[in-house]
């Protein structure tokens, strides 16, 4: 049996389509290998052929094996846990929503949840059976469609002034996976790609200040996001070159820029990034709350943290009647109700969901599917971190959600949607091969000239 005769027989015994061309490379590689191997022993070039194709085994038998290695994968525990926490934030949202200020919230809280979380399912399952590599694919026009739309989002009219600060942080947000898809296109490019990745996500945050959207905490969290994925293509290799420089230079830079924030606030009142006068009170504020009463929120998050129990008192407290308590305060507003115990319980099941998720990245080979594993599972983590924070009185006051326990669509979507993406990062480990690298289209071809 021939080497075209051996691989035709192995790759008809694996049913992803995808995964064929991936057990062709690997296998043809084993076999050049063992070829290398036989022609050091003095074998002909035939003769080396035909012991490395027997020494592969029988086709059919190894084509089976492979084709258990090359199938789809169902984390049937990331999907269990998804249904257990989105109905447990349903029903601690609903139980708690009754003590909310606003009647409107109130009477159709519940109703709207699960409508947002039931269309959040579909959007996550859509992307789950697609492939992935289609955003790696086509990054030049979606990123152009998303400047698009970013344009359209600040032009469009808006009854209400939150409408507009949830699209705006859509905006934001949504940039985070297409970075990671750039940070790929970059690859093997070593710091000239890394350079690119810095440049972008400058032009990025340029281009939607120029365009009318604001220096949010939305933006500063999809930007600490971004860095953390580029940290992490750096640490893959994904650029090429040295990666331990490039990774210590870049995580450098990442600790660099808040701590630049943080010196321009409290010792230039913001001249140096332009701060407004808000933003700068808002960071003095999270450094000390009491001293420039403005800070009532906390302290208020802090005094009924305070008197919590640990299994709860069946009230949601004062926090309750905060604007927007439905979705920036639920987690106390759960402690006061349910209890301290409770509310841990909780926190503590989302973090090892979303734990799951970074490990799920780590496991991918495919370069594209680590870094948009990294990126949306660093997204939802930080959220849920300065969540937390806020509700615990520690963190800053910020419009920011965490996932499964807040009320609204945009959020909703927005957070079944990177869980999709995960999903279909796992789902197709071990099937899809990396994308090739287009050569560039034109190259200029120089020839020395012989003498006449």
């Amino acid at each position: 049996m021939n080497r075209t005769e051996y691989l035709e027989s192995l790759t008809e015994q694996i049913q992803n389509k995808h995964a064929r061309q991936l057990v062709l490379e690997e296998i043809t590689a084993h076999i050049e290998d063992q070829k290398e191997a036989c022609l050091l022993e003095g074998k002909t070039e035939a003769e080396a052929e035909e012991t490395a194709v027997r020494e592969m085994g029988d086709p059919i038998e190894t084509g089976s094996k492979l084709d258990k290695i090359h199938r789809p994968k169902k984390d049937i525990w990331m999907l269990g846990a998804m249904v257990v926490l989105t109905l447990v934030g349903i029903i601690m949202q609903s139980i708690i929503c009754a003590g909310f200020g606003n009647e409107w919230i109130a009477g159709s809280y519940s109703s709207r949840t699960i409508l947002f979380n039931l269309a959040g399912f579909g959007l996550m399952f859509a992307v789950y059976f697609a492939d992935y590599r289609l955003l790696g694919k086509y990054i030049l026009p979606v990123y152009g469609v998303y400047l698009v739309l970013a344009v359209l989002v600040r032009n469009m009219p808006h009854y209400e002034y939150g409408n507009y600060l949830l699209f705006c942080q859509t905006v934001h947000i949504l940039f985070v996976p297409l970075f990671a898809a750039f940070c790929y296109a970059f690859r093997g490019e070593k710091g000239k790609g890394i350079l690119k990745a810095l440049g972008l996500l400058l032009f990025n945050i340029l281009f939607l200040l120029f365009t009318g959207s604001y220096l949010s905490a939305t933006m500063f969290l999809s930007v600490a996001a971004c860095l953390i994925t580029l940290c992490a293509a750096a640490w893959k290799g994904v650029f090429g070159g040295r990666r331990k420089r490039q990774t210590g230079v870049l995580i450098a830079f990442t600790v660099g820029v808040p701590l630049l924030l943080l010196a321009d606030t409290l010792l230039f009142h913001g001249r140096i990034l332009h701060l407004a006068e808000y933003q700068i009170m808002r960071i003095r504020v999270l450094l000390n709350p009491d001293a420039y009463g403005a800070g009532y929120q906390t302290l208020l998050v802090r005094e009924q943290l305070s008197s919590a129990s640990l299994f709860g008192g069946g009230s949601i407290g004062k926090a309750g009647e905060l604007s927007g308590a439905w979705c920036d305060y639920v987690l106390i507003c759960l402690a006061s109700y349910f209890g301290l115990l409770i509310a841990i319980a909780v926190v503590a099941a989302v973090c090892a969901f979303l734990v799951r998720s970074l490990h799920i990245a780590f496991l991918q080979s495919n370069r594209l599917g680590f870094l948009l594993g990294v990126a949306c599972s660093s997204i939802l983590m930080l959220k849920t971190i300065i969540y937390v924070a806020m509700n615990f009185g520690i963190g800053p006051m910020i419009g920011i959600d965490m996932p499964f326990l807040t009320y609204g669509l945009h959020c909703t979507l927005l957070n079944f949607l990177f869980m999709g993406i995960i999903l279909s990062v796992y789902r197709h480990t071990n099937l899809l091969p990396e994308l090739k690298k287009e050569a560039p289209r034109y190259r200029l071809k120089l020839e020395k000239a012989g003498r006449s």
